[in-house]
């Protein structure tokens, strides 16, 4: 097949990114793949051709708006099969919904009380333009992340003909217990942490549940609490500041390089008030990890409290995520058979079946040409 892929950012450190970088690698070994997108930070594959979609990078909204009408004459070439990233064009064989704009606005509003001049602005323009894409007369099937995403589509969108759940990857080896004990120690030092320390990690947006590790931090006088990130850390800094956990809470902007705070951390705490899925709690549990998150991440839907994970019904709720954090704190033994457990849970979620599954979707979609 000629398989065309749309994504803002070829790059690895990106969901949607490492998600095109991923099934592009795969599909490249048997069918011509081209990459349309905006950035490239990875090292491009010599199996697979690239092409520079020109956008305005100004925020996420002119990205959305504008990166269409970037690609808009270049795929003008004749491609079995036209998959892209959500609001990438404005018509698709085969969608992925890594969101639904609707439902996380609507979360904001309810935990925040109200949306922003921005965030409504946000909802008028991209959200009725994701709708609209998300009609059957503008893309044949979609790929839902999880089946959350699912639900929101056909809640929001009254999307609920060829709608199919492929779950993302993960990477089992990159992400492993073996190379997180080799590195641990190193990685320790190098942060400035004592192997005493008890390290919480959180990744990812800020906005998602970072407010909420703090206060559970706040509960947790002997914890130390790393944030990756490459949100704006201003507010963050000055909520740690007054919850008097400043010298406990560090930030640091992403990486390429991941799987190391993974080694140096004994749980990743993610209570996250909504996420599509979330990648970062299947690359914890793969390397052995603790996860602690709430029901509000479709990564979550594949986790059995208390057995290969921590599932909290309220990410608002500072003293629940307090207690797990002790309880995994003060027993060792517990903390790393709900790691093993973690790690084996998630091995049936590689790539190679993403891609597989991904594959028999455009198979459809050619069919129903």
């Amino acid at each position: 097949m000629r398989i065309a892929l749309l994504v803002h950012d070829y790059d690895r450190r990106v969901g949607h990114g490492r998600y095109v970088v991923e099934l592009a690698e795969r599909f490249s070994r048997e069918h011509e793949v081209h990459v349309f997108a905006n950035r490239f930070a990875d090292v491009p594959s010599a199996r697979i051709r690239f092409h520079h979609v020109p956008a305005l990078r100004a925020t996420a909204m002119t990205t959305i708006l504008t990166f269409p009408f970037g690609n808009w004459w270049r795929v003008r070439e004749t491609f079995d099969v036209l998959h892209g990233q959500g609001l990438c064009a404005f018509a698709l064989d085969v969608a992925t919904a890594h969101i639904c704009q609707w439902a996380w606005l609507a979360v904001l509003r309810e935990r925040d009380g109200h949306l922003s001049a921005r965030h409504r602005l946000f909802r008028e323009l991209v959200g009725r333009w994701e709708r609209a894409l998300y009609h059957p007369s503008r893309t044949g099937w979609v790929i839902a992340v999880s089946e959350r995403v699912r639900a929101e589509l056909e809640r929001y969108y009254a999307r609920r003909e060829r709608v199919v759940v492929i779950r993302p990857g993960v990477d089992c080896e990159r992400f492993h217990p073996e190379r997180c004990r080799q590195a641990r120690a190193f990685v320790r030092r190098a942060l400035g942490y004592a192997e005493r320390d008890f390290l919480l990690l959180y990744v990812g947006d800020l906005r998602k549940g970072a407010a909420e590790a703090l206060r559970a931090l706040a509960l947790v006088p002997d914890a130390q609490l790393l944030l990756i990130s490459r949100s704006p850390t201003r507010r963050y800094r000055e909520l740690a500041r007054c919850l008097g956990v400043g010298e406990r809470a560090r930030f640091l902007p992403p990486t390429a390089r991941v799987e190391d705070y993974y080694a140096a951390s004994d749980a990743l705490l993610f209570p996250t008030v909504y996420d599509a899925h979330g990648m970062v709690i299947w690359e914890a549990m793969a390397c052995g990890l603790p996860v602690i998150t709430t029901r509000a991440a479709g990564a979550a839907e594949i986790i059995m409290h208390l057995e290969d994970g921590v599932l909290v019904e309220d990410s608002r709720d500072a003293r629940a995520l307090a207690h797990y954090v002790r309880w995994l704190r003060e027993d060792v033994a517990l903390r790393e058979a709900i790691g093993r457990r973690a790690r084996e849970r998630v091995q049936a979620f590689s790539w190679d079946r993403a891609a597989r599954e991904t594959l028999c979707v455009y198979e459809e979609a050619r069919r129903s040409l």
